[in-house]
């Protein structure tokens, strides 16, 4: 049954659909003269401290931190976040319960040193009860109560400021410490108090008074009273030591969880039980034939994993993230296994089922993100390969456990260090290990798995924390960097030093007032070479350019000292930035080429250009032909043969997507966009260096093409100098091997299949000889043979065997006694490939082929194992051959008698 809860609106005729609710949030801020700017990636893709986008104010981290500007000053949007690491998003949680997400999206509104705490307060209480209509007595609101550390006052004017310009009770007014009411963006940087706004849901009988109570009101952390809407007043910033200076111009940040109080206007007390996850489940139940909120809480549950999962798995695949094994990858195959966990141990689904629910979760979120939709193949793709990899996976991860508990006596217990491989490599739950361990009469060492829990969260945890180039300390006084590296290549600049900074574990870095250095960015790495000054007293050689904002960082080694002002000649690496632009400029040819043979299909999913080379990695369900690869050479090489000119202009966003200019996905735009145009050809939206004709690319070759993750490849290729070095090398070795075939060039393919003609000859000979000798060893056996119990035995060293020699043997030896036991041993180097043999009545009286091997294994320190009539394996220790054939001899009189 659904979660109602009490009334929380007075108008029945509103529409509080998930779509109409997203649209009147951001039409009341645009009335408010903000601009609606779109959501960012669900990804940071600048920034590798953090691994998903958590809040809506990630995208607006350089205007906060001063290194960066917009063209407007107020900003509104939904922003797609994923949480799966902290105080409050356990991802254990998510499910059992009905309010925890991995996926969400926060409504926000943004001041960026224009208005402040007094709009942002008459606002959203205009919001939320003028046009939301929610009940004034229900709404209550925290404001900071200050801080003796920090020498801080409790912020009176925001308690003053919902006294005087709203109606709210002045009761429902309460103060908070810094835990709750004091928002900081990490150790260093922009911070201030903060005011939440809570609802009290607390049905027919509660008293109203209750949220007053620290026991069970207000953030006393229990589902009746949540907070719906933070307004962070940033008005400070934090030093490096820990201090606090008041920013020049404070900002207002405000997020609001758009799930959350979507349930409140619907009138729902979970979550999960408006039209952002109805449909879902709807999905869900046409799939699994199961019903939700049919009785079953475990069916319940894994309904919610599944709906909640499938929207985070969509949002990120869709933004260009991919499943892998560490970092951001490695959450997002974690949910995927999870939830397909849930559908194959709750659900009874045996096959892959989670990429038949994409199209319902699409459905929802499309028309808020189109990206959704415009990628919904791929997204499905991947979560298809993605889910059958992990059925398998959960098969062997079952042939794990075995082997960790095999062996282990009723009432022992499992080291948890080792069980919890079964979850960080299986997906196998810990709840899920415990029940196979009481079904197999062990228990679960629990302390051992959460100490390797805290362990491996470590792969994917993200501390949220800002880190940058430069502390909010060096950032003060520092203006943004005139960028001149769009300039005449091969020119130096004359500039002026700004600040070099000492290596404080990040590097010495020296700033300038205009550089023509390109910082990394799009794929490409940041340009080398040298800043000094006239009389050679300093010199600086940047090995690396970053950008910090608005602020270009060059990174390097200085000798001598330049001080502030220092009039200095920065000089870039043109060798190095010559080799770049040829590199990235064919990268915008290759990925014409690919839509044009492959389809339109093809999407960049990642790039890295340097000097030495260019990386591609696009979506693509399968491997290029040797013919399409050709293809796409032909392609780009006829492109760089034009030697068209390559034009770069700015124009607005719309009008370049207008007309067909590329805009890839995952990347950040704003209003005024740079086009890179190659002959009309190739046009994309680009902020890097590019050549001037695309002549200058030189010669094109593609290197490699292969598989990174299902549904993207990856091509790696060269240009340039370093394209003619490589036919070039190429040119010498097939020189070479003409002359040791003593053949022409054009003559070597005729050669080489003559050759494979004569060594498949000669194989057949040797085969034939082998046979020979087969037969000679099954002899062999047939005399070492004795009589135990009635079995023929025979245990026998051959070290003229390998591997392959042994299990040639298998058939000759079986037929030599119906009631057989033989264990044989051979070599192959410095290992000790083994083979044993169990027929007839040696079964029957207990033996097992896979136990001998097993036993063999524990001797010759390797592995082993097989069928009851047949096993091998391997070991690595040959000195120790006599004393394991001596022990299976001794098992099998022992057994045998």
């Amino acid at each position: 049954m659904s979660h109602q809860a009490p009334s929380s609106s007075s108008s029945s005729s509103t529409d509080v659909s998930a779509a109409a609710t997203r649209q009147a949030f951001l039409d009341f801020f645009q009335s408010k003269d903000h601009k609606i700017v779109p959501s960012a990636p669900c990804f940071p893709q600048d920034d590798p401290t953090l691994l998903f986008t958590n809040a809506g104010m990630n995208q607006f981290k350089d205007v906060f931190l001063g290194t960066g500007s917009r063209d407007y000053k107020r900003a509104t949007d939904t922003q797609k976040c994923i949480r799966v690491q902290g105080k409050h998003n356990d991802l254990e949680e998510v499910g059992v319960d009905t309010y925890h997400h991995t996926f969400f999206e926060m409504l926000g509104n943004w001041s960026f040193g224009d208005f402040f705490k007094k709009e942002a307060i008459a606002w959203a209480w205009e919001l939320l009860t003028e046009v939301w209509k929610l009940p004034k007595e229900r709404l209550w609101v925290t404001v900071f109560s200050g801080d003796e550390k920090d020498g801080l006052a409790a912020d009176e004017e925001a308690e003053n400021l919902w006294k005087n310009l709203t109606d709210i009770d002045p009761s429902h007014i309460l103060r908070f410490d810094r835990r709750d009411n004091f928002w900081e963006m990490g150790e260093t940087g922009p911070c201030g108090p903060c005011s939440e706004i809570h609802i009290d849901r607390g049905g027919p009988g509660s008293d109203p008074k209750d949220g007053a109570d620290p026991d069970i009101g207000v953030n006393a952390g229990n589902e009746r009273f949540i907070e719906l809407w933070n307004l962070v007043f940033m008005q400070f910033n934090r030093l490096d030591d820990g201090s606090l200076v008041p920013l020049p111009a404070p900002c207002v940040d405000t997020g609001m969880g758009f799930e959350r109080v979507l349930a409140v206007l619907q009138g729902k007390l979970s979550n999960y039980d408006t039209d952002l996850f109805q449909p879902i489940f709807r999905a869900l139940e046409s799939r699994t034939g199961l019903k939700y909120e049919a009785g079953n809480e475990d069916v319940d549950i894994a309904f919610r994993v599944c709906a909640d999962h499938v929207r985070a798995v969509c949002s990120a695949l869709a933004d260009g993230a991919l499943p892998s094994n560490e970092g951001r990858g490695y959450v997002i195959r974690r949910l995927i296994r999870r939830a397909s966990r849930y559908g194959l141990q709750t659900l009874g689904m045996k096959e892959p089922f989670l990429v038949d629910i994409v199209p319902a979760v699409v459905e929802i979120l499309g028309g808020a993100f189109p990206e959704m939709a415009t990628r919904i193949d791929h997204v499905q793709l991947v979560m298809r390969s993605e889910e059958e990899s992990f059925r398998k996976t959960l098969e062997r991860g079952l042939v794990q456990f075995e082997k960790l508990a095999v062996g282990l006596k009723s009432g022992a217990t499992l080291p948890g260090d080792s069980a919890y491989e079964l979850y960080a490599t299986y997906g196998f739950p810990q709840d899920l290990v415990e029940l196979m361990c009481r079904e197999r009469g062990i228990q679960l060492d629990n302390d051992g798995w959460e100490t390797a829990r805290k362990a491996h969260s470590e792969i994917s945890k993200s501390d949220g924390k800002f880190k940058q180039l430069l502390s909010a300390e060096q950032l003060s006084g520092l203006s943004s960097t005139r960028s001149d590296y769009y300039g005449k290549p091969g020119e130096s600049l004359e500039t002026q030093v700004v600040r070099l900074f000492p290596d404080d574990g990040r590097g010495e870095r020296l700033v300038l007032q205009a550089s023509p250095f390109y910082p990394e960015g799009g794929g490409q790495i940041g340009d080398s070479g040298s800043i000094s000054t006239a009389d050679g007293l300093f010199e600086f050689e940047v090995l690396e350019t970053q950008r910090s904002g608005d602020i270009i960082v060059h990174l390097g080694k200085s000798s001598g000292s330049a001080p502030e002002g220092a009039q200095v000649t920065a000089t870039i690496d043109m060798d190095a930035r010559a080799a770049t632009m040829a590199n990235h400029t064919a990268t915008h040819l290759l990925h014409k080429a690919l839509r044009e043979v492959l389809g339109d299909h093809v999407t960049q999913q990642g790039s890295y250009v340097g000097p030495e080379r260019l990386r591609f990695d696009f979506s693509q369900p399968k491997g290029l032909t040797p013919e399409q690869l050709a293809d796409v050479e032909s392609r780009v090489s006829e492109a760089i043969l034009r030697n068209a000119p390559v034009k770069t202009s700015e124009e607005s966003f719309d009008d370049a997507c207008a007309r067909g200019v590329t805009a890839l996905f995952g990347e950040k735009y704003g209003d005024t966009v740079r086009v890179v145009d190659v002959d009309g050809w190739s046009m994309e939206l680009c902020g890097g260096t590019h050549v001037n004709a695309s002549g200058d690319i030189g010669p094109f070759v593609i290197l490699s093409e292969r598989a990174i993750q299902a549904g993207v490849r990856r091509i790696e290729a060269i240009t340039h100098r370093t394209a003619l070095t490589y036919l070039r090398e190429r040119r010498d070795l097939l020189n070479q091997v003409a002359g040791a075939l003593k053949a022409q060039a054009d003559e070597i393919p005729e050669r080489v299949v003559a050759l494979q003609q004569q060594v498949k000859e000669a194989k057949k000979k040797a085969k034939a000889a082998s046979a020979g000798d087969a037969a000679a060893s099954v002899g062999s056996v047939k005399a070492a043979l004795v009589e135990l119990g009635g079995v023929q035995t025979a245990v026998l060293d051959l070290p003229d065997h390998d591997a392959n020699a042994l299990r040639d043997l298998a058939g000759g030896v079986k037929s030599l006694a119906p009631d057989l036991v033989v264990v044989l041993t051979g070599r192959d180097g410095g290992k000790v490939p083994f083979l044993c043999l169990c027929a007839g009545a040696a079964q029957e009286k207990g033996l097992k082929a896979g136990n001998l091997a097993k036993r063999m294994a524990g001797h010759l320190g390797g592995g082993g194992g097989g069928r009851p009539d047949v096993a091998q394996g391997q070991g690595q220790n040959p000195a120790a051959v006599e004393a394991a054939l001596a022990d299976a001899r001794a098992y099998l009189v022992e057994t045998l008698g």
